[in-house]
């Protein structure tokens, strides 16, 4: 009875590991500093990062939030020869393979996963390497920076009158003249400075010039750009094993023609069409709206190009895995094709690496009608 008890245990626990996915299957955000990372933050677990095989060494603060919401895992890693740059998605497979090995319980479903490069010129190295390893955010809150005081922000309950900051006597002045005289007040701002000597008074007046500035830093685009957002939740399919990739509108056809009418080439372009190679990645919500998008290649106007076209992009259909719409990645390099005389996509990768039995079909036909 007791091994028949065993056995039944065993293989209720089986679903359970065989949940935690492959790195085939997870989504990275790419993100840089430019100084060694560090958060003030308390929702998180640290685990050092190791290379080659093997796992990881657990810790004590790691096991304990095993059973909590993974909202973030981040990976910060700094790179100081040209080798390392070179192997860096190599690298960075063998640290998240090792913590999945180690830590297959944090890998969860609405979890979100970043590769983030320290670099920096200055001598800050040692810092950097101190703070390589993984950062796993738990508890599902917000990573929140650290909160810069200003001069507004300074208590003033019990500050004297006679010693309030010349910041806000400034703006004091300022709004009594306007009341009585507004036509003076640009006169009024010339004595004030002569008046008042202390030394440190023009570092504060130029304090409040930059906060008068910041909204114009700033600044919105002429034509702002609306995201483009579907449902708020994981879709849910009819089948509850289906899967299907990541495809645009009604497939191939429709991905081809949005680049053809959405890059228009120049005529010297045309002639020069060798050099015409743009690599494209888009990262995908679950609702098929791009998170973020990166474009590089060696011609600069093209580039841009590229990712003007690309705000133009309607939603694509989302992947979908086990049933359920989900986050994925695509990869794609655009070259001139000559028949068309336009940018033609080409070599298309996704992540999740798609099955053989997964196909592009319909919403209608994967979820029906609602």
């Amino acid at each position: 009875m007791k091994s028949l008890f065993l056995a039944s245990l065993f293989f209720f626990c089986l679903p359970v590991f065989s949940q935690a996915p492959a790195f085939e299957d997870l989504v990275f955000e790419e993100d840089s500093v430019s100084k060694p990372y560090n958060l003030s933050g308390k929702n998180y677990a640290f685990i050092k990062s190791k290379r080659g095989s093997g796992g990881l060494s657990k810790t004590s603060k790691a096991d304990s939030i095993l059973a909590l919401t993974i909202s973030d895992i981040v990976l910060v890693y700094s790179e100081t020869s040209a080798s390392a740059t070179a192997n860096r998605e190599e690298a960075n497979r063998e640290r998240w393979e090792n913590l999945l090995k180690t830590y297959p319980e944090l890998f969860q479903f609405s979890t979100s996963y970043k590769n983030l490069l320290q670099y920096g010129k200055s001598g800050d190295s040692l810092a950097m390497k101190k703070a390589q390893g993984f950062y796993v955010y738990f508890g599902g809150n917000e990573i929140k920076e650290p909160e810069v005081k200003t001069v507004n922000e300074i208590p003033k309950e019990n500050t004297p009158a006679k010693t309030i900051s010349k910041s806000e006597s400034v703006v004091e002045t300022k709004t009594k003249k306007d009341r009585n005289k507004p036509e003076a007040n640009e006169k009024a701002e010339p004595k004030e400075k002569k008046e008042r000597k202390p030394k440190d008074e023009p570092k504060e007046i130029t304090d409040t010039k930059k906060e008068d500035k910041e909204p114009v830093v700033a600044e919105i685009p002429a034509n702002p750009i609306v995201k483009k957002t579907g449902y708020s939740k994981p879709k849910k399919a009819k089948n509850a094993k289906a899967c299907r990739p990541p495809f645009y509108a009604n497939g191939d056809d429709d991905l081809n023609n949005f680049f053809k009418n959405n890059i228009t080439l120049s005529k010297k372009q045309k002639k020069h069409s060798k050099q015409l190679i743009s690599n494209v990645k888009l990262q995908l919500n679950f609702d098929g709206s791009i998170k973020k998008s990166m474009v590089t290649g060696l011609d600069e106007e093209l580039n841009q190009q590229v990712t003007a076209a690309l705000l133009n992009m309607d939603l694509w259909n989302p992947a979908v895995k086990n049933g359920l719409t989900v986050k994925s990645e695509v990869k794609m390099t655009l070259l001139y094709d000559k028949s068309t005389r336009s940018m033609k996509p080409s070599d298309i990768l996704i992540t999740p690496r798609p099955g053989p039995k997964c196909e592009c079909v319909s919403d209608a036909e994967m979820f029906g009608t609602e």
